[in-house]
């Protein structure tokens, strides 16, 4: 307690803000990440999933219809949609694509769901998502990187095999909220289900 009496005001709330955040965190449970990721039959459906052509039709509706944000999403997210998935809010560095060290934890807690027995043979698309902020194209490879990290932390420090992850940034193609478009509700990650190896 004594190295807390040194801390000026601001520095403890600057601490009380960043426990806040990680207990916030830490609300996801393994639990949580297994029932959202398993289906009732106990697994997903095998799901053909190119990120890469995803990726380039929503770059082609960039530039057909500008870079301001986006009317819809596109029609090829619907069928991610129905899948088994979970939504959780990984916290980055402003601007960046580095994981904040409060968001490991949750991390850890998925990577471990991805090694149970009835998730050990399913593959999982990580879907980077931002709010409306800034430029359509911008956000888009944001999104990207950010899913990158994750996809990145889960394969190198929690040991998920490479070939069960596949990423993808939507950018703010898919907001959550729209209704308030530059709402941090909208900046997510999604993990979703894809099915068998």
């Amino acid at each position: 307690m004594k190295q807390f009496a040194k801390l000026p005001l601001w520095g403890l709330l600057g601490l009380a803000m960043m426990v806040t955040s990680a207990q916030a965190q830490n609300r996801v449970s393994y639990g949580q990440v297994m029932k959202s990721l398993v289906t009732t039959t106990g697994t997903a459906r095998r799901v053909g999933i190119n990120t890469d052509a995803i990726r380039q039709d929503i770059e082609a509706r960039i530039a057909a219809e500008g870079t301001e944000n986006a009317e819809k999403p596109s029609p090829v997210l619907d069928v991610l949609r129905k899948l088994p998935q979970l939504i959780v809010q990984i916290q980055f560095d402003l601007d960046k694509d580095t994981i904040r060290p409060e968001s490991w934890v949750t991390i850890g807690k998925i990577a471990d769901a991805f090694h149970h027995p009835l998730l050990a043979g399913n593959r999982f698309l990580i879907v980077g998502h931002t709010d409306a902020r800034g430029k359509r194209l911008y956000n888009l490879e944001l999104s990207q990187r950010r899913a990158f990290s994750v996809a990145e932390m889960l394969t190198g420090t929690f040991r998920v095999n490479p070939k069960r992850i596949l990423f993808l940034g939507l950018g703010e193609e898919q907001l959550f909220n729209t209704a308030k478009p530059n709402d941090g509700v909208n900046r997510r990650v999604e993990l979703i289900n894809i099915g068998p190896s």
